[in-house]
């Protein structure tokens, strides 16, 4: 991509206060950021331009701005996406994405071309769902070794039940006491059926 090309970008979001702009030169030095950058992390260096590019972030991240700037050099005209974490001057990081892709001039790489902004508050949202989700996971599965091993326990019983009910209806039962046992074996019939759908489910999930 021609330096010329990125200079209309550079002049439309150099006063963005949402999207950061940086170049690096073939050295790994930035050349140009714009004020959302500067002012993000003038604590760092009051003139980033000419500092390496990796002073502003995380030592776990530079490998791979490394690989990623690799790449660009590699696959002119091409963007390459990047997350790294930036320091927020009190200890802590924040999460930047960014697209990198290569200037060149006459045929000859400048440098690298970066457009990024700040993503900490998705990245926290995102990862509170994620637990929040796990912690759901792991409750479900709990809930539901409860209900198979409770299905289980009670299973035994109500076979024994099931099995009086059997012997009365053989027995000459009055009136009442027909219905009195046809209401047992509705009862446990149904009862065995949601115990039977509580071992399937289990059985499945695991």
């Amino acid at each position: 991509m021609l330096i010329s090309n990125f200079e209309p970008t550079k002049k439309l979001l150099h006063d963005s206060n949402f999207y950061y702009i940086i170049c690096t030169d073939n050295e790994g030095k930035y050349s140009y950021i714009n004020n959302n950058y500067a002012n993000s992390f003038k604590y760092i260096h009051e003139n980033l331009v000419g500092q390496p590019f990796y002073i502003t972030m995380h030592p776990d991240d530079i490998k791979v701005c490394e690989e990623v700037g690799g790449k660009c050099f590699a696959e002119p005209g091409k963007l390459f996406p990047a997350t790294i974490r930036k320091h927020n001057g009190q200890g802590g990081y924040v999460v930047t994405q960014w697209e990198f892709t290569l200037m060149v001039e006459d045929g000859v790489p400048q440098g690298i071309f970066c457009l990024g902004y700040d993503i900490t508050e998705y990245e926290s949202v995102k990862n509170e769902v994620q637990n929040i989700n796990k912690d759901l996971e792991n409750k479900q599965v709990l809930l539901e070794t409860i209900a198979y091993e409770q299905s289980h326990i009670v299973r035994a019983p109500l076979a024994n039940i099931m099995g009086l009910v059997g012997i009365l209806k053989k027995l000459n039962l009055g009136a009442s006491e027909a219905a009195i046992c046809a209401m047992l074996e509705e009862s446990s019939n149904r009862l065995d059926e949601a115990i039977k759908n509580i071992i399937i489910k289990a059985d499945t999930s695991e």
